[in-house]
């Protein structure tokens, strides 16, 4: 086990590396944002003296070396709009987003992992049906047509907020984080109970659950002790890299409900190609990925030891 854990943790780092150098190359398509454009006008002077004071007066190898030991400190630049570190704007948005992921995550594993077992151990029956119709009508709806929906269908009822708000007038974070949670959950829920139920059914038609039924044991006990541990693997792989998406920022979602979150200052710093903010979110973005990616390869070996052997 320890090996297979060095194996991955040496695989998730040249991964990060790799990412990182082509996303850092990816920002130059977006132009200069010290030139004049528009209605933005910039004596060539003023130009001179932004690019050497953000160090982008240096050669591209340069700057991306320069961007990698300042990670390694913490150091994530400067917004070149509002000139604060874009450490302390990532510490506002950061934990909305957690706590966004979260909650959707939570609503996720409840209703699809519940749905799943319900359809494969009533196969064929009535609740099956349902949760075939319904998981289906929800992957085919896109994120953004369920966002807009719920916002102008609940938005304003019981304790969800009329959205868009202002973030001037704050609400209770509850209040502000049920809406982004269930239109980020719906979907993915619809995921894992066609996940669970299609692995379910597997499982139950092995050898080893025959055997289990014949020694007398309780259909519960042969669902949830026997069927369930082997069942959940492919569901567990899905919900990791859920989160990892879910924590590098849900754009469309956080930017229809105007959510003070990582996807929504994503979206911002795009529209006024802020670079730093930018690379510092995607770089994170990545981070987290590779990281909760390691982490369910790693439990994914635990739950099943073949894993370590191949």
């Amino acid at each position: 086990m320890g090996k297979f854990v060095i194996r991955r943790a040496a695989q998730a780092i040249m991964v990060v590396i790799a990412a990182t150098m082509l996303l850092f190359l990816g920002l130059f398509v977006l132009g200069d944002p010290f030139a004049s454009t528009g209605d933005k006008v910039v004596p060539p002077a003023t130009q001179a003296i932004l690019r050497e004071k953000f160090g982008m007066d240096q050669s591209v190898p340069m700057q991306y070396l320069t961007y990698l030991g300042n990670l390694f400190t913490g150091d994530l630049g400067i917004d070149l709009n509002q000139r604060r570190p874009v450490a302390d704007m990532l510490g506002v948005a950061l934990p909305n987003s957690a706590r966004l992921a979260l909650i959707a995550i939570i609503i996720d594993i409840v209703i699809g992992v519940a749905a799943g077992i319900i359809a494969a151990v009533w196969r064929y029956s009535v609740w099956d049906v349902l949760v075939t119709i319904l998981t289906t009508l929800a992957i085919g709806l896109p994120t953004f047509v369920i966002g807009v929906w719920l916002r102008q269908t609940v938005s304003g009822f019981w304790i969800f907020p009329q959205v868009p708000r202002t973030f001037t007038e704050l609400a209770p974070w509850y209040t502000e984080v049920l809406l982004p949670a269930f239109t980020l959950a719906i979907v993915d829920a619809a995921f894992i109970a066609r996940l669970m139920r299609g692995s379910m059914l597997e499982v139950l038609r092995a050898d080893y659950i025959r055997t289990a039924r014949a020694k007398g044991l309780g259909e519960r006990t042969v669902i949830m002790k026997h069927a369930f541990r082997n069942s959940i693997i492919p569901v567990v792989t899905y919900i990791g890299i859920s989160i990892g998406v879910l924590l590098g920022g849900a754009i469309i979602t956080e930017t229809i409900f105007q959510y003070n979150g990582i996807g929504f200052l994503l979206y911002r710093s795009i529209l006024q190609q802020n670079q730093p903010v930018i690379m510092a979110i995607v770089t994170y973005a990545v981070l987290a990925y590779v990281a909760l990616s390691m982490i369910v390869d790693i439990l994914y070996a635990y739950l099943d030891p073949r894993i370590r052997l191949s």
